[in-house]
């Protein structure tokens, strides 16, 4: 990583700790740019997804559904909340519902 990269991150890394917030929050107020697709939509629909994941490995599945649920509301051509909720799905063993969630991505 070339010192701006580092001096960028490191700003970054500064801004979370001084606002006491968790980089899930930062990424809201960042936000992430897609080509396509409105980056503030973006922003908050890969942030519901980052939350969801966040969430599934606390063991919080329903509030992980939930999250991939809100980030598919956002932005419903975000494959990533697609492809994470037919995971969570298949892995609960809700076997039809994973493949609906599957079929979006296709």
């Amino acid at each position: 990583m070339n010192e701006a990269k580092c001096d960028k991150a490191s700003r970054r890394h500064n801004i979370i700790t001084a606002l006491g917030i968790t980089v899930f929050e930062f990424l809201i107020l960042v936000g992430i740019a897609d080509a396509g697709t409105s980056p503030n939509v973006l922003q908050s629909s890969n942030a519901w997804v980052h939350k969801g994941d966040e969430l599934l490995s606390s063991a919080k599945f329903n509030e992980a559904l939930a999250a991939y649920d809100k980030a598919i509301e956002i932005n419903p051509k975000n494959e990533d909340a697609w492809l994470h909720k037919a995971a969570h799905l298949l892995s609960s063993e809700k076997y039809n519902e994973a493949l609906e969630a599957y079929d979006k991505v296709i």
